[in-house]
């Protein structure tokens, strides 16, 4: 398993946009990514996703699926704000993933992200688990 912490606001992450490198509020959103032994990776997301950050979440996970990875997991369970540009990352990387016949889950047992993907029936078209693993 290798792991690699990409805090946005640290170094610049070289996948992202040079536009959002300097962005004064990224540093409120921290990315890590591990692959696991059979293909798979995941994006552990820290913080808050909003029209700030989300360009750079955006990016991450841009970088992963152009990996062709076998499945592509965003653990969002350290999210603590999830916005309108949080939700259309969301909705454009499940596009990207489909396209690419890449597998999508979303890790998600907080109130702050399954709320606004319940609001805006967003919530059917991911297979969310929570934490543990489970549906």
């Amino acid at each position: 398993m290798t792991s690699s912490d990409l805090p946005a606001g640290g170094q610049r992450d070289a996948s992202a946009p040079a536009d959002t490198a300097d962005a004064p509020f990224d540093d409120v959103i921290t990315l890590s990514t591990s692959t696991d032994a059979d293909g798979s990776v995941t994006v552990t997301v820290v913080g808050e996703v909003d029209t700030f950050t989300a360009p750079v979440l955006r990016a991450s996970l841009d970088t992963q699926l152009e990996q062709q990875p076998s499945e592509l997991v965003i653990d969002l369970c350290g999210v603590q704000f999830l916005g309108s540009a949080g939700l259309a990352v969301l909705v454009e990387t499940q596009k990207s993933a489909r396209s690419r016949d890449v597998g999508l889950k979303l890790v998600a047992s907080t109130r702050a992200v399954t709320r606004p993907l319940e609001v805006t029936g967003l919530i059917d078209l991911f297979t969310i688990v929570d934490g543990n693993g489970s549906n």
